[in-house]
């Protein structure tokens, strides 16, 4: 059964502060890569040798927040195709199949784009 009017609603909305939500954690996330690299350079530059195991330690934290960062992005990304697909009219309708995405499987991941026999079927190639 399609989407109501109202359902679509709850779902943008829910879309929409998930991708405030990403916005900010993009940001603070930036901003402590940015910081930490600062350091870096600052650490590098310095007379100061450095314990071998105190720059791997700062080399793991940089990648780790990198890491976290391109999460992020993906995750934004989605929301955003999310939430063009509202716009478009084909909000919960599998990219694969052109089926219906169950209410269940959008209510736990709001931003699917396939339903869950496809979803299997990617993850086990």
């Amino acid at each position: 059964m399609p989407l109501s009017t109202t359902e679509l609603r709850e779902f943008k909305e829910r879309l929409l502060q998930e991708e405030q939500r990403l916005i900010e954690e993009r940001e603070a996330l930036e901003e402590r890569t940015s910081h930490a690299a600062e350091l870096e350079r600052a650490t590098e530059l310095s007379a100061y040798d450095d314990h071998p195991a105190d720059m791997a330690s700062e080399t793991f934290e940089l990648e780790k927040e990198r890491a976290l960062q391109e999460n992020v992005e993906t995750l934004l990304q989605r929301v955003r195709t999310a939430l063009d697909k509202i716009e478009r009219g084909t909000y919960g309708i599998c990219d694969a199949c052109g089926q219906e995405i169950s209410k269940q499987r959008l209510q736990a991941l709001p931003y699917a784009t396939l339903c869950l026999v496809d979803q299997s079927r990617m993850e086990t190639r």
